[in-house]
């Protein structure tokens, strides 16, 4: 049970001053005495709001310390609980502690822990499968780590409760700094998807017990292990084996970032192999009447593009030559229908990572920054790192106070005014608890205040999230659909077209039309194919500021037109153009279509409801993959060139050479997300998951062993002719010269990746790390071997070497896939 705080005053307590008690970790408990009571001195930073004398021994009262996942989280949590109190590294008062991670604070152990024979680079160690995976604490977080595992392994503290951030990588984060630490307190779990005060206090009122959460553990420690086995054998055992091909390129490997790479590839291998066809339409303009014009497009069975111009021609001739007679062009048939158009499903994080791509150019990343500081500074937007596009049922009686806090700004006011007039409908499209796990789709939250305070991208994002919000609660809008067909000289009637058509339409025809082209004319009667739309109530495009006029679905173009009062058997007037196009290449990725293929394993999926069933296989989570895009690029696999994502010869040069394609299957990568989406759900054994993950890593180290090495572009034997180390060299010497031969990256040679920390200079190759070009002017940046290619994470962190007065590193950032 938790007991409220005491106070203590300035007074000595028991001979000891309350200044004696705060003196902070450095001091040590008194040895106890034979002739006194003993008296314990708590190695604790902060300790004055909860001490009392009990029997002339200093004890402490019940408390409960709190561990977020960032300072900025902690300071919200202490304000919504009143929680006021300094220290170092805490917040202390009202009977309860608040810390702190930076991210992760422990990591695994270097492989050279596990066996100092692991530590050069040689394909005989490998694989190197740990039975047990060794904690260490991060050096650049070492200060607040120390407060951490004081905190955790007090004993005043009878509950813990978890408050890192409520998903699969926030549970890591806790549980590596409680195993470590050893702490035995009873831990509780707080999961909040908003952290506006009102949901804090909510949150911290209905805490759960921590074992609900093993699941999600387990799945936690799947990926970060399976991560580790593939990506420090894949990386080590490619990268040796191209030292026979002349390679001092680092090869790095990874369960997510290699098939993610491998699409990239695969795509800019298609441009370039792409040999364009020249092909051919026959668009029609007819006249009514009355002088009214429109266009259309010769088609037959379902196919508008000629492969030769002389078809073309012969085309044009045929129909020109009606002119005048019976035969000449008259609506065959016409056909209108009502159309509706549903209003998006909300937001998760990837798919408003690829709407803002979309609309605004912002990379995913900058997406993902912009959104974690509506959720954190300003309080206005809920977690973004959710996979979720729906949201529970029982939030239904909750989303009048979020509607209006919304149209409390004069931009949302008419359209929210509108919903607070009746009750919200309950579409299964918006509310369904089966596809809420971690957390809802991402709306606003109740949080009341100008948004002055949000800067211009901010104000972008948050009104993209605001409009969705509001506008799944609108009905649908509705458009006349129409269809003529005018035929043009004798023959068999044709079956009507039809007038509804969407995206999957869309697609199919123009998939069709690249492959399909016609090398003879079909016999007579030559048939023209119009498509008008007119809107006939905007519904939730209003909210959404969607214009009259503004396509909503590929191919949308062509029915933009508003066709004329026709009858069938009218007759017209036509004139005929014959118009010369290309097949295009397919299109480069961006940030929005590469996620897209990311969250669909590479499947291309246009379809929302079949997008949602393949979520689980996807590469990466949706708090990774933005990440995992910047990795690439700072690893110098792939580049960005203008709004597009391609690949560079040196990721070109692993994929292609790379001798295990399972490596970079998406699928297989996709196949073992969903495993451990079943891990976190309880339907999957951690053991079982590690087992085939085990017998992976064996396999391909196997196989690439057997293979021929990569080599980088431009790559040189280096190495080729050094002599071995004498006998005379210090034995540690001698170490690091025989790893450089069995494998170890090349010493002097530069990587070409840009140093993550100065960002001047370039990564060379040390003895035992990667190290910044720029290190006589000042750059202290150092990159252990072990942790894989530098300058991105979740690879190897730099070490900074401090001058006197420098500023103190950033927080750390979380992990991710590799």
């Amino acid at each position: 049970m938790l007991h409220p705080a005491r106070s203590v005053s300035a007074q000595r307590v028991s001979g000891r001053s309350t200044a004696d008690i705060c003196r902070g970790l450095s001091q040590k408990p008194a040895p106890p005495s034979r002739s006194r009571p003993t008296r314990r001195i708590w190695t604790y930073p902060v300790t004055v709001a909860c001490v009392r004398a009990r029997g002339g021994a200093i004890a402490p009262c019940a408390m409960q310390l709190i561990i977020t996942e960032k300072p900025s989280v902690a300071r919200d949590l202490a304000r919504a609980l009143g929680v006021r109190g300094g220290g170092q590294g805490c917040i202390e008062g009202d009977g309860r502690v608040i810390t702190w991670c930076l991210g992760h604070l422990v990591e695994f152990e270097e492989p050279d822990a596990y066996d100092p024979g692991w530590k050069p680079w040689r394909l005989s160690s490998l694989p190197m499968l740990p039975e047990t995976f060794r904690l260490r604490p991060v050096r650049s977080s070492a200060s607040q780590w120390k407060v951490v595992r004081s905190l955790l392994r007090d004993r005043r503290f009878d509950e813990v409760v978890n408050a890192c951030d409520a998903g699969r990588e926030g549970e890591l984060i806790f549980r590596l700094c409680h195993d470590l630490a050893g702490a035995r307190a009873a831990v509780r779990r707080l999961w909040i998807s908003s952290l506006t005060e009102a949901s804090i206090r909510e949150g911290f009122a209905r805490l759960e017990p921590s074992a609900r959460y093993d699941a999600l553990g387990d799945a936690a420690r799947c990926r970060a292990e399976a991560d580790w086995l593939v990506g420090i054998n894949a990386t080590r055992a490619v990268t040796v084996r191209g030292r026979s091909a002349g390679s001092d390129a680092l090869f790095s490997v990874g369960r997510v970032q290699t098939p993610t790479l491998a699409m990239l590839v695969a795509r800019d291998q298609a441009i370039r192999a792409f040999v364009p066809k020249d092909y051919w339409e026959l668009a029609g303009e007819f006249t009514t009447a009355e002088a009214v014009r429109f266009t259309a497009r010769w088609t037959a069975e379902g196919r508008q593009r000629l492969a030769r111009a002389e078809l073309a021609q012969s085309l044009v001739e045929r129909v020109s030559s009606r002119v005048g007679s019976p035969h000449g062009p008259r609506v065959e048939s016409i056909e209108t229908k009502r159309q509706r158009v549903s209003a998006p499903m909300l937001f998760d994080l990837t798919s408003l990572q690829r709407t803002a791509n979309g609309r605004y150019g912002f990379s995913a990343q900058r997406t993902l920054d912009l959104a974690q500081a509506l959720y954190e500074k300003h309080k206005v937007l809920t977690y973004p790192r959710t996979d979720s596009r729906h949201l529970q049922k029982g939030m239904h009686a909750t989303l009048p106070e979020v509607i209006r806090s919304v149209g409390a700004q004069p931009e949302y006011s008419a359209f929210a005014n509108v919903l607070l007039q009746s009750p919200l409908p309950r579409s299964g499209r918006v509310f369904d608890d089966g596809k809420v796990r971690d957390h809802h789709a991402i709306i606003p939250t109740e949080h009341k205040g100008s948004l002055g305070a949000l800067n211009g991208d901010e104000r972008k994002l948050f009104d993209l999230v605001a409009r969705r919000f509001l506008g799944v609660f609108y009905p649908d809008a509705e458009f006349d659909q129409t269809v003529a067909v005018v035929v043009v000289g004798e023959g068999a009637p044709a079956r009507k077209a039809t007038a509804k058509r969407g995206p999957k339409d869309d697609e199919k025809r123009d998939d069709e039309a690249d492959d399909r082209l016609l090398d003879a004319l079909p016999p007579p009667p030559d048939r023209f194919v119009a498509r008008g739309r007119v809107r006939v109530s905007a519904g939730w495009q209003e909210v959404a500021g969607f214009g009259d006029d503004e396509p909503t679905a590929k191919g949308a173009k062509d029915d933009a037109q508003s066709l004329p009062a026709l009858r069938e058997g009218e007759a017209l007037r036509g004139r005929y153009t014959p118009e010369k196009k290309q097949t295009q290449a397919p299109r480069r990725y961006n940030d929005a279509t590469i996620l897209g293929a990311m969250e669909s394993a590479g499947r291309q999926v246009d379809d929302e409801a079949l997008r949602e069933a393949l979520k689980d296989r996807g590469l990466g989570t949706p708090a990774t993959r933005a990440s995992m895009i910047e990795t690439l690029i700072t690893r110098g696999y792939a580049a960005r060139e203008q709004k597009s994502l391609v690949s560079t010869p040196l990721g070109e040069a692993l994929i292609d050479g790379l001798p295990v394609p399972a490596l970079a299957s998406a699928e297989l990568t996709g196949a073992w997300e969903e495993r451990l989406s079943r891990v976190a759900r309880g339907e999957e054994k951690r053991d079982d998951f590690m087992r085939d993950i085990k017998d992976v890593v064996r396999d391909l180290v196997k196989r690439v062993a057997a293979a021929p090495g990569i080599a980088a572009p431009g790559a040189t034997r280096a190495r080729a002719g050094r002599r071995s180390a004498p006998a005379r060299e210090p034995a540690a010497k001698q170490a690091t010269t025989a790893a450089a031969e069995s494998g170890a990256p090349a010493l002097g040679s530069r990587t070409g990746v840009v140093c993550p920390v100065c960002g001047q200079g370039t990564l060379i190759v040390g003895r035992r790390a990667w190290g910044c070009s720029r290190w006589k002017e000042g750059c202290g940046a150092v990159f252990p071997f072990e942790g894989g290619m530098p300058g991105a994470k979740p690879a190897a962190k730099p070490k900074r070497v401090r001058k006197p007065g420098a500023k103190p590193a950033k927080p750390r950032s979380r992990k991710g896939e590799g």
